[in-house]
């Protein structure tokens, strides 16, 4: 009875893990688009009317939907040729003058390049460590090699975008075959929603 308890507990937590980053995602895409539709939305009721067609909120979100696509790749052009490089950085430099904006800007810009640069990296950057002290251990990623120390970055729960970057000396860091995947599952969910148990269990 315990163990289909526990099993439930983890299922569930692990659906909810999944789920969370799935939600925020189409939340910011809906997000967007609201507000695309809202900017163009003079625009979009000009050519329904040119069209002769019905001035419905379906419709206009649906088109804002369009509009945002074509936003999107365009954007993403620009990002592979100089010149919209140069625009780009332009933009960049000028929000960044802004008091307050450019601390929102940089704080999303590093959540943003956590999640995508993350995803992307070995398996093996994943590491177990002694910490906060000796006899206790935490997982993490290493992130840096400087000389003889090694930079990991040491997530915290159940938040993986705030953590501590700290610097051990090479021969402390075990570095694991645990993926960053299952990693941020277990930070997420304190441990509960984890499919690499045996794998800790050999570094410990």
């Amino acid at each position: 009875m315990n163990y289909k308890k526990f099993s439930f507990r983890k299922h569930f937590i692990t659906g909810i893990v999944l789920f969370i980053p799935i939600w925020i995602t189409l939340f910011i895409i809906w997000m967007f688009i609201k507000l695309i539709s809202n900017i163009t939305s003079p625009f979009i009721k000009t050519l329904l009317f040119i069209f002769d067609l019905p001035e419905t909120p379906v419709l206009i979100r649906t088109i804002g939907f369009f509009i945002s696509v074509i936003l999107f790749y365009l954007l993403g052009v620009a990002a592979d040729t100089i010149f919209g490089r140069k625009i780009l950085k332009t933009i960049e430099t000028t929000v960044l003058k802004i008091p307050i904006v450019n601390e929102i800007y940089l704080s999303t810009k590093k959540l943003v390049n956590f999640f995508t640069e993350y995803k992307g990296i070995q398996s093996n950057k994943v590491v177990i460590v002694e910490y906060p002290r000796q006899g206790v251990f935490s997982l993490g990623i290493a992130t840096i090699q400087t000389g003889d120390k090694i930079g990991v970055f040491i997530p915290s729960t159940p938040n993986p975008t705030t953590g501590y970057l700290v610097f051990f000396p090479k021969q402390e860091v075990k570095f694991t075959t645990i993926t960053v995947e299952d990693m941020l599952k277990m930070v997420v969910s304190g441990g509960i929603a984890t499919g690499s148990k045996e794998e800790i269990e050999k570094y410990l």
